[in-house]
C-alpha cells in the first residue's frame, strides 16, 4: 500500500519529461498457454490500434506507420495527349495548305513564276492523295484505340456504379441520375485524334505563302512548339524532387519523423504520420501537433519544440515522406484546357505541359499564374528553352488558374542564322536581339545584305528594306531617323520578315594546276604571278608530256575561251617566252604520254577465256595462242568478232539508210495519190488506201531487215590457228574488241514467208528445197528471186542456192513479196478514159479532114 502511495505522491510532484523518461511501454498480456504475443502479431495488429504500433514491440530499424493511408501513392491520372497525324488531303474533309506542297529537300528547285508554282502544287496534290489509303487505314487504327480506350473507361464506371449500388441500397434516384449523365459524357467525349486535325497554322501559312513567291526555299516553323509536339506519353506527375523550406505544408501529406539519441531506447523510433484534414499530425506517445499550413522548416521547428517539452536528450530528423496533390486550371490557347490534379510541387511548365502544351495560337512569353483573381507571377518559356533558366517559374498553388494568352508580335527570320524561324517578340525588340534569339549569324552570312520586308499598313503593300548588319551590331540599341540607314539597329513589328544572305562559295583568287602532276588542284593567286611559281620539276610526274602544255584562259570581259600553248622544258631551263604570266582563274594543263591499256575478251570454246591485254599492232591468231588454241568441241568456222569502232559505224549507216528509204517510200506513196487525184472519189479514196498498205508493208519490211542486223560483227574465215597466221584474216585486234568461239552446230534455221518458221536438224544430203519442205513451204507472197542463206561464220550466198549443199548452222531467209494491187473498178475507169479520149481525139481528126 505505502509503494503505491509513493507512486501516486511522484506522479505529482515529478516533471512530464522525467516521468516519460522512465517509463516503459506497457506490454500484452501473456497468452493462456504462458507464450507472449511475438513482433509479427505486434505488427499485425498496429492497423488496428489507435497509435499504431504504440506499446507493441517493433523490430529495430524499421518505422512505425500510426495511419494505413500514410504510404499509400497519389499519383493523379491524365489522358495522354493526342499524337500528332499527316493532315487529311481529301477534298470532303479538308482543304490543303501551302504547307503540305512545300519542298523539302535542300536541293529542291522553286518555280520560277506562280503559274508553274500552281502546277506543281496540282502534281503534288495527285502524289498526295495516292497515299491518302494508306494515312486513312492509320487513322482507323488509331481511332479504334481511342474507342478501346473509351470502352475501358466506361466499364470502369459501370463498375463503380454497382459498386455505390450496392453499398447505398435504395439511395434516391438522384445519385443514379448523375451517374448517368457521367457516363454519356464519357461515351460523348470527342476523340483526340478528331481535335487534332483543327489545329492552327495561319501563321506559318501566312509566311509561306510570301515566301514561296520570294524564291524562299526555307520552310519556316514557330519556335518552341516542336518542345510540346513531342510530348505524347501523358503527364508523369513529380514526386521525386527535393522539398524545399518554403513547402507549405497541407492534409493528404505525410511526414517522417525519425528520434534517436534517447536515454529510453523505446523513443528511438522512426514514425510516418499523415497530416489530417484538420492540420494535425498524430505520433505516438507524443500526441497531436499543428503543422497544416506552415511551411515545412516551421512545422520541423513546431514537432522539434513539442518533443522538447517531454525529452530532455533526443536528435530529431524531419522529412516528407508523401505529398499531395491539388488541383490548379489550365486555360487560354492550349492543346487540352482543363482542370487538373499535380502534385503539389508542381510549377506553371508541368500544368502547361499537363495540358499537352500550347496551341499554335497561344503565347509562349506571356504565360500568367493567377491566383484570387490576380497575376502573382509570368513565365516566359522563350528563357527556359533557349537559356534553361526557370526562375520565374513558379510553384503552384491550389486553385491557381495558369493562362496562356494569344500569341504576340511575331517575326521571321532565315537565310544564314543558326536556328531560322518564327519567333514570337516582346514590345521594343530590335533585330540585334532577334539575331540572338536565332542563335546568331552563321559563318556564311553574309552581313551587308539583310532584307527586311515590313507590311505597310497605309499603303497596304509590302516593302523592302536594306539593313547594314556590320553597323547595326556595332550600334546595338541605336535606331537612326530612318530604317535601313548606315548603322541603324531597327525596332522590329508585327509581320516582318527578315532575309539574311549567304556569302558566294565559289572562290576567285585561284589558278588551277591539272593533269600530270603530282599535286593537282587550286592555288593562291598572287599578282604577278607566272608558271614557274606553280610547275616545277618535282611537280611533273613519270609519265608528264614534257615538250607541251597549255594554259586555258577566259576572258572574263567577253567569256571566250583563249588557249596558251608553252613548253614545261622550257620553263624549267629558264626561258622567259614560256614562262607565261597567269590570270586569275587560269587552269594549266599538263599532259600525260602514257595510253591507257588495250583489253579484249575471248570468250566460248577456248582453253584460257577472259580479258587479254594487247600491245600495239596484235593480230588475232596470236590473241588465240595465247588463250590455249581450241577446245575439242569448239567450232572454228562460227567465229563471231565483234569490234565497238564497226559497230558505231554501222549504225549510223543504217540509221542514214532506214531514212532515205522512209523518205523515199513516203514520196513514192504522194506520187501515186497524186496520179489517182483525177479518178472518181470512190476510186482515188480506195487506190490511196491501197498505196497506204502498201506503204506500210514496205515500212515493216524495212524494219524486219534492220532487226536481223548484226551490228559490229567482223566477218572472219577461220579453220585453224595454224591456217589463220600470215592470211588476210589475221586482221589486227582493237581495243573492247570481242571474240566469241561457239560450239558446233546442229540445226538449219528456215524463217520469213514460210507457213512454219523454225530450225530443223541438220542432216547432211540435204538442199534447199528440201528444208523448205520441212518447214512447211513458202507462203503465196513469198519473194522466191531475193531468197538467201545466212552461213555460220556470218556470210551471205543468194545465186543458185538450189545448187548449192547447206551447211550446219546455216539460215533459210525467205523475204516476203510486196506487190500494189489497185482496185478493179479504178482500172476500168483508167481504161475508159483512155478510150473516150481517143474516140475525142479520132472525131475531131474527121471533122478537120471534112
Amino acid at each position: 500500500m505505502s509503494a503505491v502511495i509513493w507512486l501516486l505522491v511522484g506522479g505529482m510532484v515529478l516533471p512530464p519529461s522525467l516521468l516519460a523518461q522512465t517509463l516503459t511501454n506497457p506490454v500484452i498480456p501473456s497468452s493462456p498457454s504462458g507464450s507472449s504475443v511475438s513482433p509479427s502479431i505486434g505488427n499485425q495488429l498496429s492497423p488496428f490500434l489507435p497509435f499504431g504500433n504504440y506499446g507493441l514491440p517493433t523490430p529495430p530499424g524499421q518505422a512505425i506507420v500510426t495511419n494505413p493511408t500514410a504510404t499509400q501513392p497519389i499519383v493523379p491520372q491524365h489522358a495522354p495527349c493526342p499524337t500528332p497525324t499527316a493532315p487529311d488531303l481529301s477534298p470532303e474533309n479538308t482543304v490543303p495548305n501551302l504547307n503540305d506542297y512545300w519542298p523539302m529537300a535542300a536541293n529542291s528547285l522553286l518555280p520560277t513564276s506562280v503559274e508553274q508554282r500552281m502546277r506543281q502544287e496540282e502534281e503534288e496534290r495527285d502524289r498526295q492523295l495516292e497515299r491518302l489509303q494508306a494515312e486513312k487505314e492509320k487513322r482507323g487504327l488509331e481511332l479504334q484505340s481511342q474507342v478501346e480506350r473509351e470502352k475501358k473507361g466506361v466499364s470502369q464506371l459501370n463498375g463503380l456504379q454497382s459498386a455505390v449500388q450496392g453499398a447505398v441500397g435504395g439511395m434516391p434516384g438522384q445519385f443514379q441520375t448523375q451517374l448517368n449523365q457521367q457516363k454519356q459524357q464519357v461515351e460523348q467525349k470527342p476523340f483526340t485524334a478528331e481535335l487534332l486535325r483543327h489545329q492552327d497554322f495561319s501563321v506559318e501559312e501566312a509566311f509561306a505563302q510570301f515566301s514561296v513567291l520570294q524564291g524562299i526555299k526555307s520552310r519556316l516553323k514557330q519556335f518552341g512548339y516542336d518542345f510540346f509536339d513531342a510530348h505524347a506519353g501523358g503527364f508523369t506527375s513529380l514526386q521525386d524532387v527535393p522539398v524545399g523550406p518554403d513547402y507549405v505544408i497541407g492534409p493528404q501529406d505525410s511526414l517522417a519523423v525519425h528520434i534517436w539519441n534517447v536515454p529510453d531506447q523505446n523513443f528511438n523510433r522512426s514514425y510516418i504520420a499523415p497530416v489530417e484534414r484538420d492540420g494535425m499530425v498524430v505520433i505516438p506517445q507524443v500526441g497531436a501537433i499543428p503543422v497544416g499550413g506552415q511551411t515545412f522548416s516551421q512545422a520541423e521547428r513546431t514537432i522539434h519544440a513539442r518533443l522538447s517539452m517531454l525529452l530532455k536528450r533526443f536528435e530529431l530528423h524531419v522529412s516528407m515522406a508523401r505529398i499531395r496533390t491539388m488541383k490548379v486550371y489550365v486555360v487560354g490557347e492550349v492543346a487540352r484546357p482543363g482542370a487538373y490534379e499535380l502534385s503539389a510541387l508542381a510549377t506553371a511548365s508541368n500544368a502547361i505541359y499537363a495540358a499537352c502544351g500550347p496551341s499554335r495560337s497561344g503565347s509562349l512569353r506571356q504565360v500568367r499564374i493567377m491566383r484570387d483573381g490576380k497575376t502573382v507571377g509570368q513565365l516566359d518559356l522563350y528563357e527556359f528553352l533557349l537559356q534553361g533558366d526557370r526562375r520565374q517559374d513558379n510553384r503552384l498553388q491550389a486553385g491557381d488558374v495558369v493562362l496562356v494568352p494569344p500569341l504576340g508580335p511575331v517575326v521571321a527570320i532565315s537565310g544564314s542564322v543558326k536556328r531560322p524561324a518564327i519567333y514570337e517578340l516582346k514590345p521594343g525588340t530590335r533585330l540585334t536581339e532577334l539575331l540572338t534569339l536565332a542563335g546568331g549569324l552563321t559563318p556564311l552570312s553574309d552581313r551587308q545584305r539583310c532584307h527586311l520586308f515590313r507590311q505597310d499598313p497605309a499603303l497596304k503593300e509590302r516593302n523592302m528594306i536594306d539593313v547594314d548588319l556590320v553597323r547595326a551590331l556595332a550600334s546595338q540599341g541605336q535606331e537612326k531617323s530612318r530604317l535601313g540607314v548606315e548603322g541603324g539597329d531597327p525596332l522590329l513589328m508585327d509581320g516582318d520578315y527578315i532575309r539574311i544572305a549567304t556569302l558566294p562559295t565559289q572562290v576567285v583568287n585561284v589558278v588551277s594546276l591539272v593533269g600530270a602532276v603530282k599535286s593537282p588542284g587550286p592555288y593562291e593567286f598572287r599578282a604577278g604571278m607566272h608558271v614557274k611559281d606553280i610547275l616545277t620539276p618535282e611537280q611533273l610526274t613519270v609519265d608528264a608530256y614534257a615538250d607541251r602544255a597549255e594554259i586555258v584562259r577566259t576572258d572574263p570581259a567577253t567569256y571566250l575561251t583563249k588557249v596558251i600553248p608553252f613548253s614545261p622544258t622550257a620553263v624549267f631551263e629558264g626561258r622567259e617566252s614560256d614562262n607565261h604570266v597567269l590570270n586569275r582563274l587560269d587552269q594549266v594543263v599538263i599532259s600525260s604520254q602514257m595510253r591507257a591499256p588495250a583489253l579484249v575478251l575471248v570468250e566460248g570454246e577456248v582453253r584460257r577465256a577472259g580479258y587479254f591485254t594487247i600491245e600495239i599492232g596484235e593480230r588475232l591468231s596470236s590473241v588465240l595462242k595465247r588463250s590455249g588454241g581450241f577446245t575439242p568441241n569448239a567450232f572454228p568456222n562460227g567465229i563471231v568478232l565483234v569490234r565497238e569502232s564497226v559497230k558505231v559505224k554501222q549504225q549510223a549507216e543504217l540509221d542514214r539508210f532506214i531514212a532515205a528509204e522512209r523518205q523515199r517510200l513516203t514520196a513514192q506513196s504522194a506520187g501515186i495519190a497524186a496520179g489517182t487525184a483525177g479518178l472518181s472519189v470512190m476510186a482515188g479514196a480506195s487506190g490511196a488506201m491501197a498505196e497506204q498498205q502498201v506503204l506500210a508493208l514496205r515500212l515493216q519490211q524495212l524494219e524486219a531487215t534492220a532487226s536481223r542486223i548484226e551490228l559490229g560483227r567482223v566477218i572472219v574465215s577461220l579453220d585453224s590457228i595454224e591456217r589463220l597466221e600470215g592470211t588476210e584474216d589475221d586482221i589486227i585486234l582493237e581495243s573492247r574488241d570481242r571474240i566469241t568461239i561457239p560450239t558446233p552446230p546442229q540445226t538449219v534455221g528456215i524463217i520469213g514467208s514460210v507457213k512454219n518458221p523454225t530450225s530443223v536438224v541438220y542432216r547432211p544430203g540435204l538442199d534447199l528445197n528440201d528444208y523448205l519442205r520441212q518447214a512447211g513451204g513458202v507462203t503465196e507472197d513469198a519473194n522466191k528471186r531475193e531468197m538467201y542463206v545466212m552461213r555460220a561464220n556470218g556470210t551471205t550466198d543468194s545465186s543458185y542456192l538450189s545448187a548449192k549443199e547447206m551447211r550446219p548452222g546455216d539460215t533459210i531467209v525467205v523475204p516476203q513479196k510486196i506487190e500494189a494491187r489497185p482496185p478493179q473498178l479504178a482500172l476500168w475507169q483508167t481504161v475508159a478514159s483512155i478510150i473516150g479520149s481517143l474516140a475525142l481525139t479520132a472525131a475531131g481528126i474527121a471533122v478537120v479532114g471534112r
